[in-house]
């Protein structure tokens, strides 16, 4: 498992070899194309990110001591991001979820508006280290390795 900053880095890196911000949503929106759809019986309210101004699920569970997530959304600018978050959490050391903050998706310069500016993005921070909290509580075997 790597540290939420290598992964952050990794994907910052990824996006720098991009010239233009045309080039980076178009790698931006082939990311959220590749993000398998969730299973529409997944698709529940305590899956659902409220405060997104688009329909938005995570579904966040730990298996073998590292967490799955599944996201979808009806935006693909929303779901890619979400895809870039599903890329992070499942390959951080659960212990480090609760550090996650965006500003990694700052320095993707995509847009304007910083993300602690965004209510969205908020909101999906939020939901996700809610669920993080809940599961390391619930689950013995997800306080990583």
């Amino acid at each position: 498992m790597n540290s939420i900053d290598a992964i952050t880095n990794e994907i910052v890196a990824e996006f720098e070899r991009f010239d233009t911000v045309d080039e980076k949503y178009v790698h931006l929106f082939a990311l959220g194309e590749a993000l398998p759809s969730m299973p529409p019986g997944l698709k529940t309210e305590a899956n659902k990110v409220h405060g997104c101004q688009s329909d938005l699920w995570f579904r966040l569970s730990c298996e073998e001591g590292r967490f799955k997530l599944q996201a979808d959304s009806d935006s693909l600018v929303i779901k890619a991001i979400a895809a870039l978050l599903v890329r992070v959490v499942e390959n951080c050391d659960p212990a480090d979820l609760p550090s996650l903050n965006l500003e990694f998706l700052d320095q993707l310069q995509i847009w304007k508006l910083a993300s602690e500016r965004n209510n969205g993005l908020l909101a999906m921070l939020t939901h996700l280290k809610q669920r993080a909290a809940d599961l390391m509580v619930e689950s013995e075997g997800c306080h990583g390795e």
